[in-house]
């Protein structure tokens, strides 16, 4: 199946900006583990939610057209947490105990070991989520080849830790 070049440049500007979100993810942590360091884990992870609070603010009110709008269509605020499956809220308190563990953890280990096992822990979870079709997900079984790319990631990181 040939892809056309449109195909291609919305594939590569996709990749481009999850490449970008990796660098940032390993830059966050070390700065996290630093503040820490200064200060503590906890002030740290608050401080990191904080200060990420104003950019996504910015980037919503610009989506939203100032919270008027919802993909597209007039916002129904109200009706929001009725239509919305309960375990769907939970993604912020994740994220904080991912922050909170990266601005403990990262000082004391280092952040190529921390991010690399924080890695590989998604993308196995990733691969049974997949699997399962869970939360949504589109389902892919899970194959061979899946399982050996997994188990290249997780050798990977084991000759990080050890080297």
């Amino acid at each position: 199946m040939a892809m056309d070049n449109e195909v291609l440049g919305n594939v590569a500007f996709g990749i481009i900006f999850l490449i970008i979100a990796g660098l940032l993810v390993g830059l966050q942590g070390p700065l996290n583990g630093k503040l820490s360091h200064y200060s503590s884990g906890s002030f740290s992870s608050m401080i990191n939610f904080a200060i990420g609070f104003w950019p996504l603010f910015i980037y919503f009110m610009g989506d939203s057209r100032g919270g008027k709008l919802i993909n597209g269509e007039e916002a129904d605020w109200s009706g929001l947490s009725k239509k919305t499956l309960w375990w769907a809220w939970l993604g912020g308190i994740f994220g904080s105990f991912f922050v909170l563990i990266l601005t403990i953890i990262i000082p004391r280990r280092g952040a190529a070991i921390t991010i690399g096992v924080i890695v590989c822990a998604q993308l196995i979870a990733s691969i049974v989520f997949d699997n399962c079709g869970w939360l949504g997900s589109t389902a892919k079984p899970t194959t061979a080849v899946r399982g050996v790319g997994a188990a290249v990631m997780v050798i990977g990181i084991v000759l990080v830790t050890l080297f």
